[in-house]
């Protein structure tokens, strides 16, 4: 595409380029039967195969794009809010595919953010709240955007509101949705990406959205993002593993209220992160009233501007709460008491041990997000019961699930794992190896496998169950390996590794 192009019978004229990347380009254009300025959003497949790639990948890669962005361009038709950009036409040009939408004349908020920083703490809410009221509506209608960052999100120049943009690596919860491959990488940027998505899991909800959004609410009111890369330590280790500072400790201003939300959302697990009415409350109480005065110093564009003044762009409704909400990440009293789980748990080791998965482990399965929520995943008796339920997800065929659930555990966040509870992290990770299994992921399982046992042999003391589970999940890759004969050497590498696990 090129400045001077007339797209759809003489409608929309091209006039200069906006943005270049990898995968496409952003170009200005005029609607000729209005006269408004629109945004074309074109799909460049040469541009991101060419030289990379052999011709049948190469093949299978555009494909998979073509897909991706038609797919953008159906759910930008279905979403309708004030903080999405609309869709206003979709066409191909010279067999490349594009998207008209509107367009928005104002910065990124990344360029927002590295001119105005700290923010005063009315503009942070007040950007905020959009966002989340966008993630709301994408939610509502089955959208988990999957890549939100200040890079994807505009405040618009003429009256500061916030626009919530690139849906290209959106993720359907819709059961029946087609699933497209994120092209052997992790979805998101780096920085912003949750916990779950960094493992692998395919599992997707809503609150890896949520996830990033605290990390954008993070950045907001300190000025910093909750994790920077270390000469020792990367970000993604850091979202992994560590807690981020409270803003709390680099604001000694900032509302406990506010400090509290922040903290929750950016909980390493999903369930523990609130959901859209508690987020609302929060923030709420914090945004811009009519009559307020402008920001000082002076914001240019002004997100408050449409809160402070009467006839505002929209108003922010409240979502209704349920009867009896829960509380997400609030501690209560006990539903079940320490023995009673504990005897569930017996008994649905002894069913998976006679008869497979039947319906004790079924009801201790359910029980697991209350007894996260009661004692933290940290806890050895939930840890246990994570990995029985893991066990018998696999062994049923719900692979997906059983994935999920290792992962919980080898990702539990503790900064020091006691000797029992790290035993029970290394066998959640071998766990998930036996997941990748199936999926003929080879590479992957085989490091993920060798990384493991290392750790086990480095262990003062090792259990006979860690390392028969390490023994047998090797024995499997071993199986799997031999019916491929370019696998001899990791086959090799294996084989070493299990002839240093102890009898």
């Amino acid at each position: 595409m090129e400045a001077g192009d007339v797209l759809d019978d003489g409608r929309f004229l091209v006039e200069e380029s906006l943005d270049q990347g990898g995968m496409g380009s952003i170009w200005k254009a005029t609607d000729t039967t209005t006269g408004r300025t629109v945004a074309v959003k074109v799909l460049r497949l040469d541009a991101y195969t060419h030289g990379r790639l052999s011709p049948g990948e190469r093949v299978r890669r555009n494909v998979e794009m073509l897909k991706r962005f038609e797919r953008e361009g159906a759910i930008l038709a279905e979403l309708d809010h004030p903080a999405i950009p609309r869709l206003l036409h979709r066409g191909y040009w010279r067999e490349e595919p594009y998207l008209v939408m509107e367009y928005l004349d104002g910065p990124t908020l990344r360029e927002f953010l590295d001119q105005h920083r700290p923010l005063p703490l009315a503009a942070a809410c007040a950007i905020a709240v959009q966002i989340a009221e966008a993630l709301a509506h994408a939610h509502v209608h089955g959208v988990v955007h999957r890549d939100l960052k200040p890079g994807n999100i505009v405040l618009s120049r003429a009256d500061g509101r916030v626009s919530l943009l690139d849906f290209g690596i959106a993720y359907l919860t819709d059961p029946d949705a087609t699933r497209y491959t994120a092209l052997g990488e992790t979805p998101g940027s780096a920085g912003y990406i949750a916990p779950e998505q960094l493992r692998g899991l395919r599992e997707v909800t809503a609150a890896v959205d949520h996830y990033a959004f605290g990390c954008v609410l993070f950045e907001l009111v300190t000025g910093q993002r909750p994790f920077e890369d270390k000469p020792d330590r990367n970000k993604n280790i850091q979202h992994l593993e560590d807690l981020p500072p409270r803003i709390r400790s680099i604001n000694s201003g900032l509302p406990q209220e506010l400090d509290d939300l922040v903290a929750d959302l950016l909980s390493k697990i999903p369930g523990d992160r609130p959901a859209r009415i508690e987020v609302w409350e929060a923030l709420h109480g914090l945004l811009p009233a009519p009559g307020d005065p402008a920001p000082e110093p002076a914001l240019e564009p002004d997100p408050t501007l449409h809160y402070r003044t009467a006839g505002g762009l929209h108003a922010v409704a409240a979502p209704r709460r349920p009867a009896a909400p829960p509380r997400l990440n609030r501690r209560r009293g006990s539903w079940l008491g320490r023995g009673e789980f504990a005897a569930l748990q017996a008994r649905a080791k002894a069913e998976l041990e006679a008869t497979d998965a039947g319906p004790v482990c079924a009801r201790l399965e359910r029980a697991l997000a209350q007894a996260v929520e009661d004692w933290g995943i940290a806890d050895l008796s939930v840890a246990d019961a994570h990995l029985t339920c893991a066990d018998a997800a696999l062994l049923g065929g719900r692979v997906q699930r059983a994935e999920f659930l290792y992962g919980q555990v080898a990702g539990a966040p503790v900064r020091q794992a006691a000797p029992e509870l790290l035993a029970l992290m290394l066998e959640a990770e071998i766990g998930a190896v036996e997941c990748r299994i199936p999926e003929g992921d080879a590479l992957r399982a085989v490091e993920d496998w060798t990384r493991t046992v290392r750790k086990v042999l480095e262990l003062p003391d090792r259990t006979a169950r860690l390392i028969g589970r390490c023994r047998e999940a090797g024995l499997g890759l071993v199986d799997w390996l031999g019916s491929d004969k370019n696998e001899s050497g990791h086959i090799k590498a294996v084989a070493d590794l299990l002839s240093s696990l102890p009898d």
